[in-house]
């Protein structure tokens, strides 16, 4: 009897504690989570805002085309903690497992890898001077000529 009744009390002590830490711990109406980094486009993108599985779509090259009917442009880094940031962060999977599906793609051509560049400084040039162009920036001031996408 004495289990049984320290079980009920300690489910309902872990379904209060729980709840409290959704009721508390997760901030509302928080536009764009602070992973570090920030989406960014080139100016001429009819949108100002994306959701994170639209990201994910779109580098898994399973979305092709804004929501305006533009076609995206992806792009990276080769390599580097903030790529690796930006694939765990907004892919949801390690950087390994990233290139696994990328290179099972290309072998059974089924798809082309986002391009890459060597620095963020270049991504960013790119980004600016391509119509359609996706791709992220880790410093809190965008670089002239894009713009920084609300993710939704």
């Amino acid at each position: 009897m004495t289990g049984r009744i320290w079980t009920r009390t300690g489910a309902i002590g872990l379904a209060v504690a729980l709840w409290a830490a959704l009721a508390v711990g997760v901030p509302r109406g928080s536009a764009q989570p602070d992973r570090g980094l920030r989406i960014i486009a080139h100016p001429g993108v009819g949108v100002d805002a994306v959701d994170e599985r639209f990201v994910e779509r779109v580098y898994l090259g399973k979305r092709s085309r804004w929501p305006d009917g533009t076609t995206v442009v992806p792009v990276m880094l080769k390599s580097g903690p903030v790529q690796e940031r930006f694939v765990e962060s907004y892919l949801d999977r390690s950087l390994s497992r990233f290139v696994n599906y990328w290179r099972q793609a290309v072998f059974t051509g089924k798809g082309v890898p986002p391009q890459a560049f060597d620095r963020e400084a270049e991504l960013a040039a790119f980004v600016a001077a391509t119509p359609g162009a996706m791709g992220f920036w880790s410093g809190r001031t965008p670089p002239s000529g894009v713009k920084i996408l609300t993710i939704e």
